[in-house]
């Protein structure tokens, strides 16, 4: 089974991360008001940007609205982590990961398609320390700098056996 996620304040996902809210806060004018921006159990949200100080992210709704919301208010919500940065994840070597998304530029996602890391497809950790070092099937090791693993935004394992 998925185990599911809160955001607390002190620890919000990172820049790409999807989420699909599963409950939304107890506190009824909280509930509300995240309901009226259409927030709601099953919505996926993407974490977009965090504010200079922390304190505000700016989250992609998939009805294709951007909202800002309080690091607190996502603290409230109940979320199932779905997908995150590959930077973010610290996986075991031999573990394997489906690419969810690529979020860099035209330069950055041709890299990618002719080093075989493409959405849809999957990768080998073949290595974490000191440099990840992924492996796409048929291919060699692929070593990827920090901001690279920053844009291949991956699928959680537990979230595979469906949400």
């Amino acid at each position: 089974m998925a185990r599911k996620r809160s955001l607390p304040v002190t620890d919000p996902l990172p820049p790409g991360s999807e989420c699909i809210v599963r409950a939304l806060p107890a506190e009824p004018r909280l509930a509300q008001r995240l309901a009226e921006m259409g927030v709601l159990p099953g919505s996926r949200l993407r974490v977009l940007r965090h504010s200079p100080l922390g304190g505000t992210l700016e989250v992609a709704a998939e009805e294709g609205q951007n909202l800002a919301l309080r690091a607190g208010e996502l603290a409230e919500l109940q979320c199932q982590v779905v997908a995150m940065p590959l930077a973010a994840v610290v996986p075991r070597p031999g573990s394997v990961y489906r690419i969810h998304a690529l979020t860099g530029g035209i330069t950055f996602r041709q890299r990618m398609a002719r080093l075989g890391i493409e959405p849809g497809g999957e990768v080998e950790i073949m290595s974490y320390r000191p440099r990840l070092s992924v492996r796409p099937p048929g291919s060699e090791a692929v070593p990827l700098g920090r901001g690279e693993a920053a844009k291949v935004i991956v699928e959680l394992p537990a979230t595979r056996q469906g949400l």
